[in-house]
């Protein structure tokens, strides 16, 4: 891609190009050239047209100082060679020749064929938005065509369900540049969704003996000092102006917080495990660059949950949060192939956490032995750990190849001690209790841009923002379906009644562009007889019912959170 870029745009600038998880891409300085998506196939072509007679990579070794003069007059190269230490690479195909640490196939001509150049981006120069914006270009490749067609469906597909074109098509969420970039602002619809998976998380942790506790949405900069939060977060912190001669920060997690209502009064072993949740917002100033949808923002609700426990409680504890987990996810249908990763530290990076070695190992066996007893088929993740702590981490792969993480676990020995919490065991004597950090969900944002995109935005009932809207059939029907909606709402449903003056197809499709999950017909027969003709949004038709036998029927189903 780079050889076809400098051939049709000579004065281009190459930087960095790597190749990624389903991919690559090149960021590149095309100065006061513009390029688009429409020149996509005309690079496109002349990577063909040039890998065609590539035999090879051919490896080159120069000095730095070779490096540097043969790359003068491109600032990008020769910031990257001024930080390269030891032997420095070039690698020549045909007539182009790239920096490059090398990695290559044997025969490009044979074995680069099927590829795709997918979209074209902004990127600052190494993600600094101080730094100029670049023009990246993503594309993909395969072994073979067939797979690259069925990569390449897969992605079409993901578009169609892209919660940022869902979001908007069925009024969830919107932003506002007025109000400041990657802050979401929910809409009634997209609040429904949220309360409704919150009351969930409340009442299946409320089974395990979980309370809630709620927090402020900021704190002493000393809180996350102590953490150690506020050098993990230092580049991401909101500061707070105020009167007070200290510094307030907006909190980047919601842990430290918990740690000082467990300080709030002594505790015995009587007491344990103390259990808490919440759902709360976090703040994380993130560059420019990266925010974006739901994905990643600046403001956003997570799921949150702490529990106190001796180290003897610890399994028991972790194999009740590993229930609710599953419970959860099964609920959703959302369980079937998802793999459990058991993040440990990466030996090699040591300063990256905090806490006493003899802690870590214990839990890091703790974990295995936890994975092992509800056999969980754990991988070994090394430097995937968090900063206090191993975590047993939920995974899935979507269909389209995008891997999220569901839920985690994670075994903290080091912050109780940072914050000097003790209860008194048996024999009258002060201990240090273990904190044990849980996500079912995890941020609601992410969570409900994968559930938009899982089910194209067409929700479980349970969860759908209306779950039945009334058409009637002309204006003289109206007073039958307000009496229908009266009903439904009296029952708990959420329903909508298109009173617009519109043609009932109309009305049918509108309803199905809108995900709703059932529609009730009512035109005279539906009113004499007290009954309902209904519709599901995939267009099956499910005839005429008698209006409370139906709303049982949904009731179950709702109460149930089946998935239709």
């Amino acid at each position: 891609m780079a050889a076809a870029i400098v051939d049709l745009w000579p004065k281009a600038l190459l930087t960095l190009g790597p190749a990624i998880e389903d991919g690559f891409y090149y960021d590149v300085d095309f100065g006061k050239t513009k390029i688009s998506d429409e020149d996509l196939p005309k690079i496109e072509k002349r990577m063909h047209e040039l890998v065609s007679s590539w035999k090879s990579f051919e490896k080159i070794v120069v000095t730095k100082e070779e490096a540097l003069k043969d790359y003068k007059d491109n600032p990008y190269k020769t910031e990257i060679i001024k930080d390269l230490v030891g032997e420095i690479t070039y690698f020549e195909s045909g007539k182009f020749t790239d920096l490059c640490r090398g990695g290559h196939v044997e025969n490009p001509s044979k074995e680069l064929k099927y590829f795709k150049l997918l979209s074209i981006a902004g990127a600052y120069w190494r993600g600094d938005e101080k730094n100029k914006m670049l023009t990246r270009i993503y594309g993909t490749i395969f072994p073979t065509q067939k797979e690259l067609d069925e990569y390449l469906t897969l992605q079409e597909e993901a578009r169609k369900n892209d919660h940022r074109k869902l979001g908007k098509e069925l009024d969830l969420f919107c932003f506002s540049d007025l109000v400041g970039p990657g802050l979401v602002l929910w809409t009634p619809k997209g609040t429904t969704i949220k309360k409704e998976l919150y009351n969930y998380i409340v009442e299946i942790n409320k089974r395990y003996g979980a309370e809630e506790v709620s927090i402020p949405h900021m704190a002493k900069i000393e809180l996350y000092e102590t953490s150690g939060h506020a050098q993990k977060f230092k580049d991401e912190l909101f500061r707070v102006v105020s009167h007070y001669d200290t510094e307030f920060v907006l909190k980047p997690v919601n842990c430290p917080h918990h740690t000082q209502i467990y300080a709030s009064k002594p505790r015995s072993y009587r007491d344990l495990p103390i259990r808490y949740i919440e759902s709360t917002q976090q703040h994380r100033d993130e560059k420019p660059g990266e925010i974006g949808g739901l994905q990643r923002t600046r403001s956003f609700e997570v799921d949150d949950g702490h529990t106190f426990c001796t180290v003897e409680q610890i399994k028991q504890e972790a194999i009740n949060i590993a229930k609710i987990v599953e419970e959860f996810y099964k609920t959703l249908g959302l369980w079937d192939g998802h793999w459990v990763s058991l993040s440990i530290r990466d030996p090699k990076t040591p300063e990256k956490y905090i806490g006493d070695e003899k802690d870590w190992v214990v839990a890091e066996q703790m974990i295995k032995d936890i994975s092992d007893e509800l056999g969980l088929n754990g991988k070994v993740m090394e430097g995937e750990a968090a900063l206090y702590g191993p975590k047993i981490d939920f995974m899935r792969k979507e269909a389209s190849g995008k891997e999220t993480q569901l839920a985690t676990i994670q075994i903290d020995f080091a912050m109780p001690k940072r914050f000097g919490l003790e209860y008194t065991d048996e024999k009258g004597e002060q201990k240090t209790p273990v904190m044990l950090h849980r996500a079912i969900l995890g941020s609601y944002e992410r969570f409900i841009m994968a559930l938009i995109e899982r089910f194209g935005g067409a929700f479980p009932t349970w969860l759908a923002p209306v779950q039945v809207k009334v058409l009637p059939i002309t204006e003289r029907h109206l007073e039958y379906a307000n009496k229908v909606a009266k009903e439904l709402k009296d029952a708990g449903v959420r329903v909508e009644v298109d009173d617009r003056n519109e043609r009932l197809q109309a009305k049918i499709r509108d309803a199905q562009m809108s995900k709703v999950a059932y529609m009730f017909i009512v035109g005279d027969r539906e009113a004499e007889a007290h009954k309902v003709a209904v519709r599901k949004r995939n267009g099956e038709d499910l005839g005429s019912k008698d209006l409370e036998s139906f709303i049982k029927d949904l009731k179950k189903e709702i109460g149930e959170k089946i998935i239709s």
